[in-house]
């Protein structure tokens, strides 16, 4: 008889997906009862999922290593302005456009003061997706998708069950087609970001900063402008993730020295 961690260990994907999707929408289950009222715990279905797949599948080496990209801080400093900066950025230049489209003038005074935000962030950085999601997304799925898997097929791969694991959010009135699809692109930008940096942490402050700059940078309008600038937003994350593409190509989304591929192309 096959054993459990065996059957995990030739299947780590598929059970890390099928308990990531499991949890959360069973944990969803309170949270949707309480009109969303209620600590939503379930956003931590696929860092749970991660390191138990982990555990059974490799022991402590597999779980540590998670943990070690978890708090990998020392990378170029050129990443860490692509963590704040390129979620920052996209939402501001969205705004700025949405007018040209006869959208309204921003109403800049509807962000709240700094003083009012950080505690807020704070709070959604640990309970809205950041922490419980990326060391299953990032930590675990994506170094054994890209085991098999060219980085645009993994990471479009991962984008779509990234989003399919957001629908039960329909059921409290907070799942839209833009956000659907950004996820999607945002899964090809995130590779990029992990692969050259081997760090959840970056891909955390990445998630931070996209997240909040569309809760509050979004605030500067409402209805249907709103709208129009989340769709503007949805088309620079896709002219991001067609540039990445094109810049690195499909396969790792990282700039190897011609030596390397030479000697690669020789191999």
């Amino acid at each position: 008889m096959t054993s459990v961690p065996s059957l995990v260990r030739r299947h780590q994907l598929t059970a890390f997906f099928s308990l990531a999707l499991g949890l959360t929408w069973l944990a969803f289950i309170p949270f949707w009862l309480s009109n969303g009222d209620s600590i939503p715990w379930f956003t931590f279905g696929p860092m749970a999922a991660g390191f138990s797949v982990a555990a059974l599948s490799g022991g402590w080496g597999s779980v540590k290593a998670i943990l070690a990209s978890m708090v990998k801080w020392r990378v170029h400093p050129f990443w860490y302005l692509v963590a704040f900066g390129l979620p920052f950025g996209t939402q501001l230049i969205s705004i700025l456009i949405n007018p040209l489209f006869g959208a309204a003038a921003p109403a800049w005074s509807n962000i709240p003061a700094l003083s009012e935000m950080l505690p807020i962030i704070a709070l959604y950085a640990v309970f809205s997706g950041p922490l419980g999601e990326e060391p299953g997304w990032r930590g675990f799925a994506t170094p054994r998708l890209l085991a098999s898997h060219s980085a645009l097929t993994g990471s479009l791969i991962l984008g779509v069950i990234w989003a399919i694991w957001h629908f039960p959010l329909g059921l409290v009135g907070d799942l839209s087609l833009y956000s659907t699809i950004n996820v999607v692109l945002a899964g090809i930008v995130f590779t990029w970001l992990y692969q050259n940096t081997g760090s959840v942490l970056l891909a955390f402050i990445m998630h931070v900063t996209h997240q909040n700059s569309v809760r509050f940078l979004g605030k500067v309008f409402t209805g249907g402008d709103y709208v129009q600038q989340q769709w503007i937003g949805v088309g620079i994350w896709a002219i991001i993730a067609v540039a990445i593409v094109a810049y690195y190509g499909t396969e790792s989304f990282v700039r190897r020295p011609r030596t390397q591929l030479a000697v690669a192309g020789a191999v």
